[in-house]
Protein backbone atom coordinates (compact mmCIF):
# COMPACT_ATOMS: atom_id res chain seq x y z
CA UNK A 1 0.00 0.00 0.00
CA UNK A 2 2.85 2.38 0.80
CA UNK A 3 4.36 1.79 -2.66
CA UNK A 4 1.03 2.57 -4.32
CA UNK A 5 0.71 5.77 -2.31
CA UNK A 6 4.20 6.92 -3.29
CA UNK A 7 3.59 6.11 -6.93
CA UNK A 8 0.35 8.08 -7.12
CA UNK A 9 1.97 11.05 -5.37
CA UNK A 10 4.80 11.05 -7.89
CA UNK A 11 2.41 10.65 -10.81
CA UNK A 12 0.25 13.61 -9.90
CA UNK A 13 3.23 15.79 -9.00
CA UNK A 14 4.56 15.12 -12.50
CA UNK A 15 1.15 15.98 -13.93
CA UNK A 16 1.08 19.29 -12.07
CA UNK A 17 4.61 20.13 -13.18
CA UNK A 18 3.76 19.30 -16.78
CA UNK A 19 0.76 21.59 -16.76
CA UNK A 20 2.76 24.41 -15.16
CA UNK A 21 5.58 24.04 -17.67
CA UNK A 22 3.09 23.93 -20.55
CA UNK A 23 5.12 21.13 -22.12
CA UNK A 24 3.53 17.77 -21.37
CA UNK A 25 -0.08 16.97 -20.56
CA UNK A 26 -1.83 13.82 -19.39
CA UNK A 27 -3.70 12.14 -22.25
CA UNK A 28 -6.07 9.17 -22.18
CA UNK A 29 -5.49 6.23 -24.54
CA UNK A 30 -8.02 3.41 -24.94
CA UNK A 31 -6.56 -0.02 -24.36
CA UNK A 32 -6.68 -2.33 -27.37
CA UNK A 33 -8.01 -5.88 -27.35
CA UNK A 34 -4.50 -7.08 -26.43
CA UNK A 35 -4.44 -7.79 -22.67
CA UNK A 36 -2.24 -10.59 -21.33
CA UNK A 37 -1.81 -11.68 -17.72
CA UNK A 38 1.89 -11.68 -16.78
CA UNK A 39 1.04 -13.12 -13.36
CA UNK A 40 -1.77 -12.88 -10.81
CA UNK A 41 -1.15 -9.21 -10.07
CA UNK A 42 0.25 -7.81 -13.35
CA UNK A 43 -1.49 -7.55 -16.72
CA UNK A 44 0.21 -6.41 -19.93
CA UNK A 45 -1.92 -3.96 -21.90
CA UNK A 46 -1.38 -2.35 -25.28
CA UNK A 47 -2.20 1.14 -26.48
CA UNK A 48 -1.86 2.40 -30.04
CA UNK A 49 -0.54 5.80 -31.04
CA UNK A 50 -2.13 7.03 -34.27
CA UNK A 51 0.27 7.03 -37.20
CA UNK A 52 1.75 10.35 -38.34
CA UNK A 53 0.95 11.98 -35.00
CA UNK A 54 4.58 12.95 -34.19
CA UNK A 55 3.83 11.91 -30.60
CA UNK A 56 5.65 9.22 -28.62
CA UNK A 57 5.45 7.55 -25.23
CA UNK A 58 8.84 7.03 -23.65
CA UNK A 59 10.19 3.73 -22.38
CA UNK A 60 9.61 3.29 -18.60
CA UNK A 61 7.06 6.11 -18.62
CA UNK A 62 4.38 5.83 -15.94
CA UNK A 63 0.72 5.27 -16.67
CA UNK A 64 -2.48 4.95 -14.67
CA UNK A 65 -5.38 2.74 -15.81
CA UNK A 66 -9.04 3.50 -15.15
CA UNK A 67 -12.29 1.89 -16.20
CA UNK A 68 -14.03 3.25 -19.25
CA UNK A 69 -17.47 4.29 -17.99
CA UNK A 70 -19.08 2.61 -20.98
CA UNK A 71 -17.56 -0.71 -19.90
CA UNK A 72 -18.53 -0.80 -16.24
CA UNK A 73 -20.53 2.34 -15.33
CA UNK A 74 -17.69 3.59 -13.15
CA UNK A 75 -14.29 5.17 -13.72
CA UNK A 76 -12.41 3.66 -10.79
CA UNK A 77 -8.67 3.07 -10.92
CA UNK A 78 -7.63 -0.41 -12.00
CA UNK A 79 -3.88 -0.13 -11.49
CA UNK A 80 -0.64 1.51 -12.51
CA UNK A 81 2.39 0.58 -14.52
CA UNK A 82 5.20 1.59 -16.85
CA UNK A 83 5.85 1.34 -20.56
CA UNK A 84 7.96 -1.80 -20.91
CA UNK A 85 8.03 -2.36 -24.66
CA UNK A 86 7.61 -0.29 -27.81
CA UNK A 87 6.87 -1.83 -31.21
CA UNK A 88 6.28 0.77 -33.89
CA UNK A 89 3.25 2.78 -32.83
CA UNK A 90 2.22 0.20 -30.21
CA UNK A 91 3.14 0.64 -26.55
CA UNK A 92 2.98 -2.10 -23.90
CA UNK A 93 2.47 -1.35 -20.21
CA UNK A 94 2.80 -3.80 -17.34
CA UNK A 95 -0.10 -2.82 -15.08
CA UNK A 96 0.06 -3.65 -11.37
CA UNK A 97 -3.54 -4.33 -10.40
CA UNK A 98 -5.10 -2.64 -7.37
CA UNK A 99 -7.48 -5.59 -7.10
CA UNK A 100 -6.41 -8.88 -8.70
CA UNK A 101 -10.06 -9.74 -9.33
CA UNK A 102 -10.53 -6.68 -11.56
CA UNK A 103 -8.68 -6.89 -14.87
CA UNK A 104 -8.23 -4.23 -17.55
CA UNK A 105 -10.33 -4.79 -20.65
CA UNK A 106 -10.55 -3.37 -24.13
CA UNK A 107 -11.47 0.35 -24.19
CA UNK A 108 -10.43 0.94 -20.58
CA UNK A 109 -8.23 4.01 -20.40
CA UNK A 110 -4.52 4.39 -19.81
CA UNK A 111 -3.53 7.89 -18.72
CA UNK A 112 0.04 8.98 -19.36
CA UNK A 113 1.95 12.17 -20.16
CA UNK A 114 2.89 13.16 -23.69
CA UNK A 115 4.31 16.17 -25.45
CA UNK A 116 1.56 16.99 -27.95
CA UNK A 117 2.65 19.51 -30.63
CA UNK A 118 -0.26 21.96 -30.55
CA UNK A 119 0.31 25.72 -30.80
CA UNK A 120 -3.32 26.41 -29.94
CA UNK A 121 -4.70 24.35 -27.06
CA UNK A 122 -8.38 24.99 -27.31
CA UNK A 123 -11.53 22.95 -26.83
CA UNK A 124 -10.67 20.26 -29.39
CA UNK A 125 -7.35 19.76 -27.65
CA UNK A 126 -9.22 19.30 -24.36
CA UNK A 127 -11.52 16.73 -25.94
CA UNK A 128 -8.70 14.77 -27.58
CA UNK A 129 -6.79 14.74 -24.27
CA UNK A 130 -9.68 12.73 -22.87
CA UNK A 131 -10.12 10.58 -25.99
CA UNK A 132 -13.56 12.10 -26.61
CA UNK A 133 -14.58 12.27 -30.26
CA UNK A 134 -17.77 13.79 -31.63
CA UNK A 135 -19.35 12.51 -34.83
CA UNK A 136 -21.82 13.68 -37.44
CA UNK A 137 -25.27 12.10 -37.27
CA UNK A 138 -23.98 9.88 -40.10
CA UNK A 139 -21.07 8.80 -37.81
CA UNK A 140 -18.13 10.49 -39.54
CA UNK A 141 -15.78 12.13 -37.02
CA UNK A 142 -15.43 15.90 -36.97
CA UNK A 143 -11.79 15.55 -35.84
CA UNK A 144 -9.23 12.92 -34.90
CA UNK A 145 -6.21 12.59 -32.62
CA UNK A 146 -3.96 14.65 -34.87
CA UNK A 147 -6.44 17.48 -35.57
CA UNK A 148 -5.51 19.82 -32.67
CA UNK A 149 -1.87 19.86 -33.82
CA UNK A 150 -2.79 22.05 -36.79
CA UNK A 151 -5.91 23.87 -35.61
CA UNK A 152 -5.97 27.61 -35.11
CA UNK A 153 -8.62 29.29 -32.99
CA UNK A 154 -10.40 30.43 -36.14
CA UNK A 155 -10.39 26.91 -37.57
CA UNK A 156 -11.68 25.51 -34.29
CA UNK A 157 -14.54 28.03 -34.35
CA UNK A 158 -15.39 26.87 -37.87
CA UNK A 159 -15.46 23.28 -36.61
CA UNK A 160 -17.80 24.30 -33.78
CA UNK A 161 -20.05 25.92 -36.39
CA UNK A 162 -20.14 22.51 -38.10
CA UNK A 163 -21.21 20.90 -34.82
CA UNK A 164 -23.98 23.49 -34.52
CA UNK A 165 -25.15 22.75 -38.07
CA UNK A 166 -25.29 19.02 -37.37
CA UNK A 167 -27.35 19.55 -34.20
CA UNK A 168 -29.79 21.83 -36.04
CA UNK A 169 -30.11 19.44 -38.98
CA UNK A 170 -30.74 16.47 -36.70
CA UNK A 171 -33.32 18.34 -34.63
CA UNK A 172 -35.23 19.31 -37.79
CA UNK A 173 -35.06 15.82 -39.30
CA UNK A 174 -36.09 14.12 -36.07
CA UNK A 175 -39.04 16.48 -35.60
CA UNK A 176 -40.28 15.58 -39.09
CA UNK A 177 -39.88 11.84 -38.57
CA UNK A 178 -40.27 11.23 -34.82
CA UNK A 179 -42.45 13.91 -33.22
CA UNK A 180 -43.00 11.59 -30.26
CA UNK A 181 -39.38 12.25 -29.20
CA UNK A 182 -39.97 16.00 -28.88
CA UNK A 183 -40.03 15.96 -25.08
CA UNK A 184 -40.29 18.93 -22.75
CA UNK A 185 -37.13 20.39 -21.21
CA UNK A 186 -37.28 21.26 -17.54
CA UNK A 187 -34.55 23.52 -16.19
CA UNK A 188 -31.36 24.94 -17.64
CA UNK A 189 -30.76 27.13 -20.66
CA UNK A 190 -33.69 25.71 -22.67
CA UNK A 191 -36.19 25.49 -19.82
CA UNK A 192 -39.81 25.23 -20.99
CA UNK A 193 -38.95 24.40 -24.60
CA UNK A 194 -39.28 21.14 -26.51
CA UNK A 195 -36.00 19.44 -27.25
CA UNK A 196 -36.24 18.91 -31.03
CA UNK A 197 -37.43 22.45 -31.60
CA UNK A 198 -34.80 23.86 -29.25
CA UNK A 199 -32.07 21.97 -31.10
CA UNK A 200 -32.87 24.10 -34.15
CA UNK A 201 -32.07 27.28 -32.18
CA UNK A 202 -28.65 26.17 -30.89
CA UNK A 203 -25.73 28.61 -31.22
CA UNK A 204 -21.96 28.25 -31.14
CA UNK A 205 -22.01 29.72 -27.62
CA UNK A 206 -24.29 26.89 -26.47
CA UNK A 207 -22.02 24.25 -27.99
CA UNK A 208 -18.97 25.84 -26.39
CA UNK A 209 -20.71 25.70 -23.00
CA UNK A 210 -21.46 22.03 -23.59
CA UNK A 211 -17.89 21.21 -24.60
CA UNK A 212 -16.53 23.10 -21.59
CA UNK A 213 -18.75 20.96 -19.37
CA UNK A 214 -17.61 17.73 -21.06
CA UNK A 215 -13.93 18.68 -20.64
CA UNK A 216 -14.46 19.60 -16.98
CA UNK A 217 -16.47 16.42 -16.30
CA UNK A 218 -15.05 13.92 -18.80
CA UNK A 219 -15.55 10.71 -16.87
CA UNK A 220 -18.71 9.47 -18.60
CA UNK A 221 -17.53 10.58 -22.05
CA UNK A 222 -13.84 9.60 -22.10
CA UNK A 223 -12.59 6.96 -24.48
CA UNK A 224 -15.58 6.97 -26.82
CA UNK A 225 -17.03 8.46 -29.99
CA UNK A 226 -20.41 10.15 -29.71
CA UNK A 227 -22.90 11.64 -32.13
CA UNK A 228 -22.85 15.31 -31.19
CA UNK A 229 -26.60 15.69 -31.78
CA UNK A 230 -27.53 12.85 -29.41
CA UNK A 231 -25.08 13.83 -26.70
CA UNK A 232 -26.02 17.50 -26.89
CA UNK A 233 -29.73 16.64 -26.72
CA UNK A 234 -29.10 14.54 -23.61
CA UNK A 235 -27.32 17.53 -22.04
CA UNK A 236 -30.31 19.71 -22.90
CA UNK A 237 -32.91 17.45 -21.27
CA UNK A 238 -30.66 17.10 -18.21
CA UNK A 239 -30.92 20.87 -17.57
CA UNK A 240 -27.68 21.87 -19.35
CA UNK A 241 -25.21 21.62 -16.44
CA UNK A 242 -22.32 24.05 -16.96
CA UNK A 243 -19.01 24.93 -15.35
CA UNK A 244 -17.96 28.28 -13.95
CA UNK A 245 -14.58 29.34 -15.33
CA UNK A 246 -12.25 31.02 -12.87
Amino acid sequence: MKNYFLFFCCFFILQANAQTGNKKDVFAFPITAYTVAANDSVTIVQVEMPLNSNVVIEKDQAGLVRHNYSNSKDTAEIGWGRCQLIKGNYYYFGVHLDNTAVKPQQADLLYTMIDYPAAFKGRMYGLVKNAIYFQHVTEEKFYDFTSPASLTEQQENSMIDSLVADIKYTGKAMLEEHKELNQDIKGGIFDGKKVLEAMQTVTAAHVKQFIDYVIARPQKYAGNSWKISETFATWMVNSTPTVVKQ
